[in-house]
């Protein structure tokens, strides 16, 4: 279970978005995820396994969250939490949907449901 997942993130999330711009906020939230980077360069010793493979792939990670987390920002200035932060816990249906395509990974009747349940839930909660 990680942090965002007991809801702190989001409302953490929210009250700056009450005090400041989208963008200011993503970039204040950087400042404690670069903090964290640092407590993990000390418990790797500072010995970093440099692959360029490996290491391309996390940056474009890195920079399509940064691109989510200001369009989440931007959401929670003009919506409720509780809205912008369960709609946002969708990501995986995206996940899911390009996995399909781009790692070729197959997509069970179960999970197909599952996403199907998850955008009528959706549609429900931005009503």
């Amino acid at each position: 279970m990680t942090v965002s997942d007991l809801g702190l993130w989001g409302v953490f999330s929210k009250l700056a978005s009450n005090y400041t711009k989208p963008r200011q906020a993503l970039l204040f939230q950087t400042v404690g995820v670069l903090a964290f980077a640092v407590i993990v360069l000390f418990l790797e010793k500072f010995k970093i396994e440099w692959n360029t493979a490996g290491f391309t792939w996390a940056a474009l990670g890195g920079f399509f969250a940064f691109v989510g987390f200001l369009t989440f920002f931007a959401a929670l200035e003009k919506g409720s939490a509780s809205t912008v932060v369960t709609l946002s816990a969708l990501y995986p249906v995206v996940t899911i949907l390009i996995s399909t395509t781009l790692l070729h990974e197959k997509l069970t009747t179960r999970q197909g449901v599952g996403i199907v349940l998850a955008l009528i839930a959706s549609a429900l909660l931005a009503s």
